[in-house]
């Protein structure tokens, strides 16, 4: 099975999430997506994973925890029962060298949200 690597933006690590994470409707994903060759992807903290894949943008959560495996490496792999780059609403599981997490919600956002996510990641 080939394995794409998910390459991550290069931003400063925030701290927390802040109120315009917490304020964003939930938009969940309804059915699996297999995410695209030329999809970008940037860290929020260790608490989501903004992707851009085309049109379509998602922010993947991972819960009180959080993810180690993205503050691990610059690149992760998404996957789901196996299946490398495909996302899912549940069973999905993000990697980077030994580390591993799992999805615990992915939603859809829109290009504006993930723009404003963008802004907030570069102004720390």
């Amino acid at each position: 099975m080939s394995s794409f690597r998910l390459l991550l933006l290069s931003m400063p690590l925030l701290v927390c999430a802040g109120v315009a994470a917490a304020a964003e409707p939930a938009d969940p994903l309804p059915d699996c997506v297999d995410l695209g060759a030329n999809h970008e992807a940037f860290r929020y903290a260790n608490q989501a994973l903004l992707v851009a894949d085309g049109d379509a943008h998602y922010k993947i959560s991972f819960g009180v925890g959080g993810c180690e495996a993205l503050m691990a490496a610059s690149t992760v792999d998404i996957a789901t029962d196996g299946q490398a780059n495909r996302l899912c609403p549940s069973g999905s599981r993000v990697s980077a060298r030994a580390k591993s997490c799992a999805v615990s919600k992915v939603s859809r956002i829109s290009a504006d949200k993930y723009l404003a996510y963008q802004r907030k990641a570069r102004a720390r």
